[in-house]
């Protein structure tokens, strides 16, 4: 069998394809060139090319790199940009995995010939009865299932995780004991194509804002101050927002239109309902009756016990038992049975009670 693996320099996918061509499967490493800026250093860029290829020779599988800077400039990085200045809060990641590599890198894998394409994500795909499940990986503190909900279905039974049902400790000794030339210690970042990390820097360099006034107003409708720009803000915030109200203040609401931010106390950004659209199904609807079902809506979110509702366009309204800090339009939620994903969407609407 030969199986294509997603390759990006860093340990965890140069473990993975290691793994394989140890099984005896015929392997081949496949990256993808994501940014024309060579400062930028991390997967997809030219330094991380060259470190893919130094990889692949040392592990002694063939390489291929395809330029993919059109496609993600395109589908991640304008979609990330208008998220954030409709005052959602957009995660790239998803999108990337949706559309890079669980969709256009696996044709290309079936392009070279490949049975299947494997990557270095700490999840697993379960084979039962002809079913492929989506789950949990055993090192809870590195799953990354909630990443992987907008796989379709009928793709499951194409990828591989070879490092799901081990730990990063595990696949940190792997790649030492083997001589594997990564750097175990280095981690990825949250947002490859923001290498600061600062999300409202990077829009003003990149000329996709400018600064503005707008107003900050309370819950009830007063103004308290000014800001230079809502795009500096994001639902739940806390620190540096600006301002003193002499108690803990958060941000509650963002208002594009009107360049506004609206400022409230705890008690505004707890929420027990909420609805989700473009949902993606990773089992047949009628798998979710009689269970007890989590949803979790970040990455390092504890998942809470739902109740849902399904309407005829396929929407869900999701009821939660307790109620949670500041879900966001535009993030990802996801269901679960116990370590199983179900699936999971994009957050479209929050439903604050009033007092």
């Amino acid at each position: 069998m030969k199986i294509a693996v997603a390759m990006s320099g860093g340990i965890d996918s140069s473990v993975a394809a290691f793994l394989l061509k140890e099984m005896g499967y015929d392997v081949v490493g496949i990256t993808l060139r994501l940014f024309k800026d060579k400062n930028i250093k991390c997967c997809g860029g030219d330094e991380s090319i060259e470190r893919f290829k130094m990889i692949c020779n040392s592990i002694g599988i063939r390489c291929y790199v395809k330029d993919a800077t059109e496609i993600f400039s395109k589908e991640v990085i304008k979609k990330f940009v208008d998220f954030y200045l409709e005052g959602k809060t957009p995660n790239p990641c998803v999108e990337c995995n949706k559309i890079i590599k669980f969709d256009y890198l696996l044709k290309l894998s079936k392009i070279l010939g490949a049975d299947k394409l494997a990557t270095g994500h700490y999840a697993i795909i379960e084979e039962n009865k002809g079913n492929y499940f989506l789950k949990r990986g055993v090192d809870l503190l590195k799953d990354q299932s909630y990443f992987l909900y907008p796989i379709k279905k009928e793709y499951l039974s194409e990828i591989i995780f070879p490092l799901g049902y081990l730990t990063k400790k595990e696949v940190k000794n792997i790649a030492q004991k083997n001589n594997i030339p990564v750097d175990i210690n280095k981690e990825s970042k949250d947002i490859c194509f923001i290498p600061e990390g600062d999300y409202s820097l990077w829009l003003k360099k990149n000329n996709y804002v400018k600064i503005e006034e707008g107003y900050f107003r309370t819950t009830d409708g007063r103004i308290i101050a000014k800001h230079k720009g809502y795009w500096n803000y994001t639902i739940g915030q806390r620190r540096n927002i600006g301002i003193s109200l002499g108690k803990r203040s958060y941000v509650c609401d963002i208002i594009p239109s009107k360049n506004e931010v609206i400022i409230g106390d705890i008690d505004d950004v707890m929420v027990k309902k909420l609805t989700v659209t473009n949902f993606n199904w990773l089992v047949d609807k009628n798998y979710i009756l009689d269970r007890k079902i989590y949803a979790q809506i970040r990455y390092k979110h504890t998942p809470s016990l739902v109740n849902l509702e399904i309407d005829r366009n396929g929407d869900l309204t999701v009821y939660f038992s307790k109620k949670q800090f500041a879900p966001a339009k535009g993030q990802s939620l996801v269901l679960y049975d116990n370590d199983i994903v179900i699936g999971g969407g994009i957050i479209s609407e929050v439903f604050r009670e009033e007092k």
